[in-house]
Protein backbone atom coordinates (compact mmCIF):
# COMPACT_ATOMS: atom_id res chain seq x y z
CA UNK A 1 0.00 0.00 0.00
CA UNK A 2 2.86 2.34 0.79
CA UNK A 3 4.07 2.04 -2.81
CA UNK A 4 0.65 3.08 -4.11
CA UNK A 5 0.75 6.14 -1.83
CA UNK A 6 3.73 7.36 -3.85
CA UNK A 7 1.40 7.71 -6.87
CA UNK A 8 -1.30 9.79 -5.18
CA UNK A 9 -0.88 12.77 -7.53
CA UNK A 10 -1.03 10.60 -10.64
CA UNK A 11 -4.04 8.69 -9.29
CA UNK A 12 -5.83 12.02 -8.90
CA UNK A 13 -4.80 13.08 -12.42
CA UNK A 14 -6.16 9.78 -13.76
CA UNK A 15 -9.42 10.43 -11.87
CA UNK A 16 -8.96 7.20 -9.95
CA UNK A 17 -10.60 6.44 -6.65
CA UNK A 18 -8.84 3.87 -4.49
CA UNK A 19 -11.09 1.97 -2.12
CA UNK A 20 -9.56 -0.22 0.56
CA UNK A 21 -11.68 -3.10 1.83
CA UNK A 22 -11.03 -4.66 5.22
CA UNK A 23 -12.90 -7.00 7.51
CA UNK A 24 -11.06 -5.83 10.62
CA UNK A 25 -12.39 -3.51 13.29
CA UNK A 26 -12.69 0.17 12.48
CA UNK A 27 -10.03 1.14 15.01
CA UNK A 28 -7.49 -1.38 13.75
CA UNK A 29 -8.17 -0.50 10.10
CA UNK A 30 -7.69 3.22 10.76
CA UNK A 31 -4.40 2.59 12.59
CA UNK A 32 -3.21 0.45 9.66
CA UNK A 33 -4.14 3.16 7.12
CA UNK A 34 -2.26 5.76 9.15
CA UNK A 35 0.75 3.44 9.40
CA UNK A 36 0.98 2.92 5.62
CA UNK A 37 0.10 6.57 4.79
CA UNK A 38 -2.93 5.60 2.72
CA UNK A 39 -5.08 8.67 1.94
CA UNK A 40 -7.75 6.40 0.48
CA UNK A 41 -11.35 5.60 1.40
CA UNK A 42 -11.98 2.55 3.54
CA UNK A 43 -14.89 0.11 3.39
CA UNK A 44 -15.31 -2.21 6.36
CA UNK A 45 -16.73 -5.53 5.25
CA UNK A 46 -17.05 -7.45 8.52
CA UNK A 47 -19.15 -10.21 6.90
CA UNK A 48 -16.68 -10.41 3.94
CA UNK A 49 -19.41 -10.08 1.31
CA UNK A 50 -17.10 -8.14 -1.01
CA UNK A 51 -14.42 -10.81 -0.54
CA UNK A 52 -16.88 -13.51 -1.62
CA UNK A 53 -18.20 -11.44 -4.54
CA UNK A 54 -14.68 -11.07 -5.92
CA UNK A 55 -13.84 -14.73 -5.34
CA UNK A 56 -11.23 -14.22 -2.63
CA UNK A 57 -10.51 -17.47 -0.86
CA UNK A 58 -9.53 -18.37 2.68
CA UNK A 59 -6.57 -20.69 3.10
CA UNK A 60 -4.91 -21.84 6.29
CA UNK A 61 -2.10 -23.52 4.36
CA UNK A 62 -1.23 -20.44 2.29
CA UNK A 63 -1.62 -18.04 5.23
CA UNK A 64 0.63 -19.98 7.58
CA UNK A 65 2.99 -21.75 5.19
CA UNK A 66 6.69 -22.01 6.00
CA UNK A 67 7.26 -19.18 3.48
CA UNK A 68 4.87 -16.91 5.38
CA UNK A 69 6.30 -17.75 8.80
CA UNK A 70 9.77 -16.91 7.44
CA UNK A 71 8.41 -13.62 6.07
CA UNK A 72 6.96 -12.69 9.46
CA UNK A 73 10.20 -13.59 11.24
CA UNK A 74 12.18 -11.52 8.72
CA UNK A 75 9.89 -8.51 9.26
CA UNK A 76 10.20 -8.78 13.04
CA UNK A 77 13.99 -9.03 12.81
CA UNK A 78 13.92 -5.90 10.67
CA UNK A 79 12.14 -4.06 13.48
CA UNK A 80 8.47 -4.44 12.59
CA UNK A 81 6.27 -4.87 15.62
CA UNK A 82 4.14 -8.02 15.85
CA UNK A 83 0.55 -6.83 16.21
CA UNK A 84 -0.94 -10.23 16.75
CA UNK A 85 -3.71 -11.80 14.75
CA UNK A 86 -6.64 -9.51 14.05
CA UNK A 87 -9.79 -11.19 12.82
CA UNK A 88 -9.61 -13.99 10.28
CA UNK A 89 -5.93 -14.70 9.59
CA UNK A 90 -6.66 -17.07 6.69
CA UNK A 91 -8.58 -14.65 4.45
CA UNK A 92 -6.72 -13.98 1.21
CA UNK A 93 -6.75 -10.50 -0.27
CA UNK A 94 -6.55 -9.15 -3.77
CA UNK A 95 -6.33 -6.11 -5.99
CA UNK A 96 -9.02 -5.15 -8.50
CA UNK A 97 -9.44 -2.33 -10.95
CA UNK A 98 -13.02 -1.58 -11.93
CA UNK A 99 -13.67 1.10 -14.55
CA UNK A 100 -16.41 3.75 -14.50
CA UNK A 101 -18.82 1.37 -16.30
CA UNK A 102 -18.31 -1.34 -13.68
CA UNK A 103 -16.12 -3.56 -15.88
CA UNK A 104 -13.36 -5.37 -14.00
CA UNK A 105 -10.17 -4.42 -15.85
CA UNK A 106 -7.77 -6.22 -13.51
CA UNK A 107 -8.43 -9.04 -11.07
CA UNK A 108 -5.48 -10.16 -8.97
CA UNK A 109 -6.28 -12.70 -6.28
CA UNK A 110 -3.41 -13.12 -3.82
CA UNK A 111 -1.82 -16.54 -3.39
CA UNK A 112 -0.63 -15.62 0.11
CA UNK A 113 -0.82 -12.58 2.40
CA UNK A 114 2.29 -10.98 0.86
CA UNK A 115 1.30 -11.55 -2.77
CA UNK A 116 0.36 -8.32 -4.52
CA UNK A 117 0.80 -7.17 -8.10
CA UNK A 118 3.57 -4.65 -8.77
CA UNK A 119 2.27 -1.10 -8.38
CA UNK A 120 3.56 -0.28 -11.87
CA UNK A 121 1.25 -2.98 -13.27
CA UNK A 122 -1.72 -1.35 -11.53
CA UNK A 123 -0.70 2.10 -12.75
CA UNK A 124 -0.28 0.86 -16.34
CA UNK A 125 -3.83 -0.52 -16.34
CA UNK A 126 -5.15 2.78 -14.97
CA UNK A 127 -3.22 4.75 -17.60
CA UNK A 128 -4.56 2.49 -20.35
CA UNK A 129 -8.15 2.94 -19.14
CA UNK A 130 -7.76 6.71 -19.04
CA UNK A 131 -5.97 6.82 -22.39
CA UNK A 132 -2.91 8.45 -20.85
CA UNK A 133 0.58 7.06 -21.25
CA UNK A 134 3.44 7.61 -18.85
Amino acid sequence: MAQLCQHTDELEELETEVLLVSFSSQGYARRWIKEVCAPFRLLLDRERQVYRTYGLESSLLRSWSLKMVRSYVHLMRAGRKWRGIKGNSVQMGGDFIVDAEGIVRLAYRSEDPTDRPPVEQLMNVLRRISGKRA
